[in-house]
């Protein structure tokens, strides 16, 4: 078979199969949508709009429930005098067991802030000033309910403590998860009493409130609705008074299918399978010689790619070689320091004939002390550069830990404070050198940074969250114009002396091939934050 030919029963074959597989295509959508019917819609809507409302609900009661909990707790009780310290304790346990709680304040009987704790970037804080309750238009013997309804939905609980004589309690609990996850056949607004769009689960170009998007006699109707269909393709279900979810069937989706097309369709694939089996034959053995040898090609291409990114791996550990020993020369100056004071001592004890077997016994245990102090950094620095061999399960605060010890000279020398903090931690599976490779490539750039911008406090903060790991520091965060370059090989800010540019595209690759996660930065109010995500 001559070279043309061969090229145009390719086309041709490929044409055939593409032609065969958009009208399958086709057929099953139609096939599956077919069901997909008006009426339908209005049985399945209703069952959604249900389960939303029930979680909206739950959780509004969850809050109210946690209000007059407080509120009737013996804390706040004018009977004990209870330390402000105490008080803290259970606001902050209350904050920690319930995602959803966003802030905790106690006001007193004039509405004065006595004491309140929030969230502020996953910590819990808790802090005095002299805010003050509204009290006016408030029944002071019932609970204070109300939303606060933006771009998220939040609970503001207000509890007199018997009936406002000894104070407030004031609740505010942020929605979650009341929203289905799938709006694949219909599309979800949210609006206020007025009718002004809070939420939209599909782009509303510059519509702000229903009366954009609908004729003035559907939004008004809307509006008017609690719970019932405006159409037979929208349905309105209020959550509150100030709350109302409209459902909108997905025209672009669900669609009813002409039986005729069906059977066109159908008849369509019947022929193309037909004939396609004969082609299929004529054509299998030169497309079979021509994918065996792109698959031979694409296998030698894989594994030179796997070569490469080895030879960079290498090359990355290699370029943090010097760091290292920079590292074993800061931790073992000390100790070399001490071993010399220590021989000068048994040098002076031997002069002055003051040297004892219990004299030489005490020099002997701190000697070793020092010796097996450099012989740990030493091992530390072998099992860094030492490749492992298969993938293990390990805790990253493991890791965390055995890499701060690589560096604690380096961090010392440059004044660094370092603070972990492991929240809640999973284990991770894959090789632990590379892992390591990741945190001291982060943790070494962060150090160098603090100390090229000369940052007085030098901080540094690492999370442990489940399979989200992060490495803050305060050294004003990542220039805007280069963020999006960091983790390009070859790319640094250093001079060349000084850095290859390969360690974060390095910890990029590490991390997104053989952790099958992603590394990302932000910049924070104290610089930059780097994220590995598992």
């Amino acid at each position: 078979m001559k070279s043309h030919d061969f090229k145009f029963d390719i086309i041709f074959a490929f044409s055939l199969f593409a032609f065969i597989l958009i009208i399958s295509v086709t057929y099953s959508a139609i096939y599956i949508f077919t069901d997909l019917t008006t009426k339908e819609f209005k049985e399945k809507i209703k069952i959604v709009a249900n389960n939303m409302y029930y979680n909206y609900k739950q959780q509004e009661d969850n809050v109210k429930n946690t209000t007059i909990a407080l509120a009737k707790n013996d804390i706040f009780s004018l009977k004990f005098n209870v330390s402000p310290i105490i008080i803290k304790s259970v606001l902050k346990s209350m904050l920690y067991a319930n995602s959803s709680l966003e802030e905790i304040n106690y006001f007193n009987s004039y509405g004065k802030l006595v004491l309140g704790c929030e969230r502020f970037k996953g910590e819990v804080v808790c802090y005095k000033e002299g805010r003050y309750l509204k009290l006016e238009n408030f029944d002071l013997k019932e609970i204070l309910f109300k939303e606060n309804f933006g771009k998220v939905i939040k609970f503001i609980s207000i509890s007199p403590i018997e009936n406002s004589k000894k104070g407030f309690i004031e609740v505010i609990a942020k929605i979650n998860n009341f929203l289905p996850k799938d709006y694949t056949f219909y599309n979800i607004i949210m609006i206020d009493s007025k009718g002004n769009i809070k939420f939209s689960t599909f782009n509303v170009f510059n519509a702000k409130n229903i009366y954009d998007l609908f004729n003035y006699f559907l939004s008004d109707k809307i509006l008017k609705i609690n719970n019932g269909f405006a159409s037979d393709d929208i349905y309105v279900k209020s959550f509150s008074p100030n709350i109302k979810v409209v459902f909108i069937q997905n025209k672009s989706v669900i669609t009813k299918t002409n039986k005729a097309s069906q059977k066109l369709v159908l008849i369509m694939i019947i022929i193309s399978i037909v004939v396609a089996i004969p082609l299929g034959i004529f054509f299998s053995r030169p497309l079979y010689k021509f994918y065996e040898e792109l698959d031979k090609r694409v296998k030698e291409e894989i594994e030179r790619r796997r070569e490469k990114e080895q030879m960079l791996i290498t090359q990355s550990k290699l370029a943090a070689l010097g760091e290292m020993l920079g590292n074993i020369a800061h931790q073992w100056r000390h100790p070399l320091t001490r071993l010399s004071l220590l021989i000068q001592n048994l040098e002076m004890a031997f002069n002055m004939g003051k040297l004892n077997k219990e004299r030489f016994l005490k020099f002997k245990e701190q000697a070793m002390l020092q010796i097996d102090y450099m012989s740990t950094t030493i091992d530390d620095f072998t099992n860094f550069f030492k490749r492992d061999t298969k993938k293990v399960y390990f805790l990253p605060s493991e890791i965390i830990k055995d890499t701060l010890n690589l560096i604690d000279g380096r961090i010392k020398q440059n004044g660094v404070d370092v603070e972990v903090r492991i929240i809640e931690e999973k284990e991770i599976y894959g090789f632990k050198t590379e892992f390591s490779q990741v945190v001291l490539n982060i943790l070494n750039n962060a150090v160098d940074v603090l100390k090229e911008r000369n940052i007085k406090n030098k901080k540094i903060w690492i999370r442990v969250n489940k399979n989200l790991i992060e490495i803050e520091d305060n050294a004003g965060g990542v220039p805007d114009d280069i963020k999006d370059k960091i983790f390009e090989p070859y790319f640094t800010t250093k001079f060349q002396s000084q850095g290859t540019g390969i360690g974060l595209y390095m910890s990029k690759v590490i991390i997104t091939k053989h952790f099958n996660g992603d590394i990302k930065v932000y910049n924070s109010q104290n610089g930059a934050v780097f994220q590995i995500i598992l």
